[in-house]
């Protein structure tokens, strides 16, 4: 009986598989022969990537309006795809938003909103981290000018001004944490653990751990190092009752024994600051140290913005 039990398991498992695979085989097939209309389409504007899945597969899939699902190969983790490497995707990095600026850091909300008139006059189109790393993993097509925001330290500014102007303007961003930090007013004020909720269940925000107390990780012990990295992993995820797939390196600190933490806590990428200069996410070594521009470079950046759009060769 329980041989025969092991048997139908392994038979249902076997037909499921086979089931994907045909699945994917017809996703191909259909991809290619809608190839012509494809390449002559904004399939960047649409693609995204489905987001039940985990993004650390090696068969990405994504859902269009226009062509339907499909999925494309991935690249192993941390690599960076060929063809991604080709994009010039600006991912920038702010702080604290407050009325009255007190160190370079701060914005106002009234610079922060001319910030965000720059990237709509300029067409730009802010994705999100995970529309990121699905390019980063397939070299899928991004928008033309597309461009990923970011908000480090979990200040309580971030919530009466930043997100509100990022609901506003419909743009995605990454909010990083530090644990330790929530709810914390002695200086600075930080977002409460409520607040971080509310953004946490908004499809726009995308929470990243900062660790738990914002250390330079590389100048810490192993057993130090483990708890930042896993430990603010575990709180995050047990509170908001979300996965946190993405951590953010306090300074931007890191070195091969950090990013070996990262990995081994299971993040799936992992955001840097300009280590060793400020460069394009395409251009960045790995997944695990994702480049970014300090927000005063955000006039520069902002013609140089590529989103590599065409998709099966279309140049080919």
């Amino acid at each position: 009986m329980l041989r025969r039990n092991y048997l139908i398991i392994i038979i249902f498992f076997l037909s499921a598989y086979f089931c994907i695979a045909a699945s994917y085989q017809t996703n191909a097939t259909e991809l290619n022969s809608a190839r012509p209309q494809l390449c002559n389409s904004n399939i960047g504007n649409e693609l995204e990537p489905i987001d039940s899945q985990p993004l650390s597969s090696l068969k990405i899939l994504f859902k269009t309006k226009s062509f339907g699902t499909f999925s494309l190969p991935a690249v192993p983790l941390p690599t960076i795809h060929a063809a991604a490497k080709k994009s010039q995707i600006p991912v920038m990095m702010y702080h604290d938003i407050i009325s009255e600026k007190k160190v370079i850091y701060d914005l106002t909300p009234q610079e922060l909103n001319k910030h965000f008139e720059l990237i709509k006059a300029a067409q730009m189109t802010p994705i999100s981290i995970n529309k990121l790393v699905a390019h980063l993993r397939t070299g899928s097509p991004l928008p033309k000018k597309p461009i990923l925001l970011t908000f480090d330290d979990g200040y309580s500014g971030q919530y009466e001004y930043a997100y509100p102007l990022l609901k506003k303007y419909g743009y995605p961003a990454v909010f990083a944490v530090h644990t330790s930090g929530i709810g914390v007013n002695a200086g600075r004020g930080h977002i409460t653990w409520q607040q971080l909720q509310n953004i946490a269940n908004d499809p726009l925000i995308t929470i990243s751990s900062h660790s738990l107390t914002h250390p330079a990780l590389t100048k810490i012990s192993d057993a130090q190092l483990e708890q930042e990295v896993i430990e603010s992993k575990r709180i995050l995820e047990s509170r908001l009752g979300k996965q946190i797939n993405y951590f953010t390196y306090p300074y931007g600190n890191y070195d091969y024994r950090v990013k070996k933490i990262v990995h081994k806590a299971g993040y799936l990428a992992a955001i840097a600051y300009g280590t060793p200069s400020e460069m394009f996410a395409g251009q960045s070594q790995d997944l695990l140290a994702i480049s970014r521009f300090e927000k005063s470079r955000l006039q520069n950046v902002i013609p140089q913005a590529s989103g590599n759009p065409t998709f099966l060769n279309c140049n080919s």
